[in-house]
């Protein structure tokens, strides 16, 4: 009943966790922009939970009490005149955790409403604001696409198998590279988060073998069969590249899968047992696969092509945990 108040926290600070990504370049980035504005600066900090954004928060925070001489100021409770308060405060770092959940949007928005003014800088004291977000639909659209309250908005994607391999030896030391090349297989068919690898190395460290336990991890394909997007990057046999997309099943070895792609006129037909895993995705060696001519005859008259290649690339696109 006495208002609002400060409780000091120990200082956040990544600690001895190995980072991993691009988390150290744009926690510098953001440290640049927020000297050289001349006002508050927003950053949205968004993805699935186990994709870094405490770790990056955690790295932020330390870089602005070491670099900025600011204190960091978590909110973590909705309560009345909270916008208010903020902006009583000094410049400082205030940093909102999970504020889809926390401020939870309501018909008129008010929970997330009452920060907007707060959030367009406009205020006489200059400040970071930092918001973790989980589901980016749940947040007010006059955040989103607003660079004016918002300069940075900083998505992350899933680990490329070049992390995974680089997590794993570092957190299964002695691991067997027939068993790290499982898993960097595996997350080439499966978005695969930071928690699902510390799941996966804890189970590796107990002596436990991939294949056996991912059975029964709490890891669990979402997406139906042949519902995975690939690209099939063709290269014909004079040097020209060029690619398609399309929908397959990844895990399915033995069926006869087809990438057809309504903006090409051909289509690639292949078996996944086929494919052979590589550092760009995964390699149909020639006689592997077949090339399949769509255009009727008419065309084929008038432009006659040879559909000679020399290699083909499935590849996934690398995904953002969470978009539009």
């Amino acid at each position: 009943m006495t208002g609002y108040s400060l409780h000091q926290v120990e200082p956040l600070a990544p600690g001895e966790e190995t980072v991993y990504g691009d988390h150290d370049e744009r926690v510098k980035r953001i440290v640049r922009g927020y000297q050289a504005m001349d006002r508050s600066l927003g950053v949205i900090l968004s993805g699935d939970k186990g994709m870094g954004k405490s770790l990056m928060i955690r790295m932020l925070a330390e870089q602005a009490r070491d670099q900025l001489r600011l204190p960091t100021v978590l909110v973590q409770h909705s309560t009345p005149g909270l916008a208010s308060f903020l902006d009583e405060l000094g410049e400082t770092v205030v940093v909102f955790d999970e504020f889809e959940k926390v401020f939870s949007a309501t018909d008129d928005n008010e929970p997330q409403n009452q920060f907007l003014s707060l959030f367009d800088g406009l205020s006489t004291t200059k400040r970071l604001y930092v918001l973790s977000v989980n589901e980016l639909h749940r947040v007010n659209d006059y955040m989103l696409n607003r660079p004016g309250r918002f300069h940075y908005h900083m998505r992350f994607a899933y680990p490329d198998a070049e992390t995974v391999a680089q997590y794993l030896r570092d957190q299964v030391p002695g691991a067997a590279q027939e068993e790290i090349a499982q898993v960097v297989d595996f997350s080439r068919k499966y978005d695969i988060n930071f928690d699902h690898l510390r799941a996966i190395a804890f189970e590796l460290r107990l002596g436990e073998s991939f294949a056996e336990v991912i059975a029964d991890l709490n890891i669990k394909r979402t997406s139906r069969c042949g519902e995975d997007i690939v690209r099939a990057h063709i290269t014909w046999a004079d040097g020209d590249t060029e690619a398609i997309a399309g929908h397959i099943d990844l895990f399915d070895q033995d069926a006869l899968q087809l990438i057809s792609d309504w903006d090409r006129d051909i289509n690639v037909r292949f078996r996944m047992r086929d494919a052979r895993p590589s550092k760009d995705g995964y390699v149909l060696p020639v006689g592997s696969f077949e090339l399949v001519d769509t255009r009727d005859e008419e065309q084929k008259a008038e432009e006659e092509r040879s559909l000679e290649a020399v290699s083909i690339v499935l590849r996934r696109p690398q995904k953002h945990s969470i978009d539009f």
